[in-house]
């Protein structure tokens, strides 16, 4: 079988109050169309459709009208879960009429049975291609049902998790009924061990200033690749905005959303996904960069730097409609907004100055900017806290001299690190 792998479309999301509609428009002409090239007979969606859990007329509008273009071409089809933006209810209530198109909605767990999740998918020719278990995301009180309260194997998501996936394995397998076909499942989570959202990123990887890019928060994620059952031959996730696989392992992947969702991103590749399975059961991944529609910029620096990038728009206005970000190092004296509205008028009407902000002074232990994550779990929650506590305070002692800066550090330790601590033994009351 072959299938497109897709998420997070965040249909509604006016970033800055941009208007994304033809944004939108183009990409789903374009995923129609790369479905046709690839010739894919199934599309899969792993949640996020809407940005809100109530979406304007307009986004879903777009939704369904995207839907319905794909009938009579080679996706036969369609399977969509709910994620955390979503309402599953709503993505609930138009299933039944959406099933009659072959379009399969799992909008929330909520009051679903495991045999309700888990279907067969057809090829052409009405011959069954593979199972799918269409997981959407999971809050913590649908979670309750799967989780083992006597047991003390790994983490309550790890746990309650790892038996829904295995609950739907068991289901698919009854559903194949003997047949030798792919199973392929989804979810919406957040897990462990990604690659990183700079990894396809060319050059050295550094922040806007200067200093070390912290690209690995995806290890802190609670959900780890060993509760996938090595028998699905595919997990489709969604969640992360952008491509990684899970724990280096190439059957379990988000896609990443089709969409910049904030400046810090705008650099990384978009993709979908191609995934092909064989008679063997060998997974084929291959990512398809999705063209850009329109251009998302940071311009980082100091005031001269930033009105001298803008100026060269002046009399040159770029092919396509350009949105930026000012993000800017604070100099006494200057006020860079006054200077930035002075040259609106001459920049050409595709470029738009949509957000002017300053960038933080760096820290100077640099939080966590000299440790690998993966090291993190040998920190107790003290010096976590601490090292936090310092950073967001950090401006407060800059320059002081170093017996100052200790005593003024000491101070603001001791003055948080109740609070911080109260909120951890909240958060693990409520996971027992």
């Amino acid at each position: 079988m072959k299938f497109i792998h897709t998420a997070d479309w965040h249909l509604g999301n006016r970033m800055y109050d941009i208007n994304r509609c033809e944004e939108y428009e183009a990409f789903f002409s374009w995923l129609k169309d790369e479905i046709v090239r690839e010739n894919a007979g199934t599309l899969i969606v792993s949640g996020d459709i809407y940005d809100t859990t109530h979406p304007t007329t307009e986004a879903r509008t777009q939704y369904f009208r995207f839907l319905t273009s794909l009938v009579g071409t080679c996706c036969k089809n369609i399977v969509i879960v709910g994620g955390n933006h979503d309402s599953g209810l709503l993505l609930d209530s138009e299933k039944t009429l959406l099933e009659l198109l072959n379009i399969h909605v799992v909008g929330s767990i909520a009051n679903a049975k495991i045999e309700d999740i888990v279907f067969e998918l057809f090829d052409s020719g009405g011959n069954v291609e593979a199972i799918c278990c269409a997981i959407p995301y999971a809050r913590e009180s649908e979670l309750r049902r799967f989780h083992d309260e006597e047991s003390d194997d790994g983490t309550f998501s790890d746990k309650a998790y790892g038996e829904l996936y295995r609950q739907a394995l068991e289901a698919a397998k009854i559903k194949s009924n003997g047949k030798d076909v792919p199973i392929v499942a989804t979810g919406h989570l957040y897990a462990a061990n990604l690659e990183g959202r700079l990894k396809d990123v060319q050059g050295e990887i550094k922040s806007d200033d200067g200093t070390r890019m912290l690209d690995v928060v995806g290890k802190l994620g609670s959900v780890h690749a060993g509760i996938f059952p090595k028998d699905f031959d595919y997990v489709a996730l969604g969640h992360i905005h952008y491509a990684s696989t899970v724990d280096g392992n190439q059957r379990i992947r988000y896609s990443g959303s089709p969409f910049v969702m904030g400046f810090d991103e705008a650099n990384i590749p978009r993709n979908v996904l191609s995934v092909e399975i064989d008679s063997d059961h060998k997974t084929t991944v291959k990512k398809i960069q999705i063209p850009q529609q329109v251009v998302y910029r940071r311009i980082s620096g100091n005031c001269t730097y930033i009105i001298d990038e803008l100026l060269k728009y002046e009399g040159n206005p770029p092919e396509k409609n350009t949105f930026i970000e000012a993000y800017f190092i604070a100099e006494d004296g200057i006020n860079i907004h006054d200077k930035i509205e002075s040259i609106r008028q001459k920049l050409p009407d595709c470029v738009s100055v949509v957000n002017v902000k300053a960038q933080q002074r760096q820290i100077d232990s640099d939080a966590f900017g000299n440790i690998d994550m993966d090291d993190l779990k040998n920190f107790d929650e003290t010096e976590i806290f601490r090292r936090l506590i310092l950073s967001k305070k950090a401006a407060l002692f800059s320059g002081l001299p170093d017996e100052e800066q200790k005593s003024m550090k000491d101070e603001l330790v001791k003055k948080y690190m109740p609070l911080f601590l109260e909120i951890a033994s909240e958060m693990e009351k409520e996971t027992k």
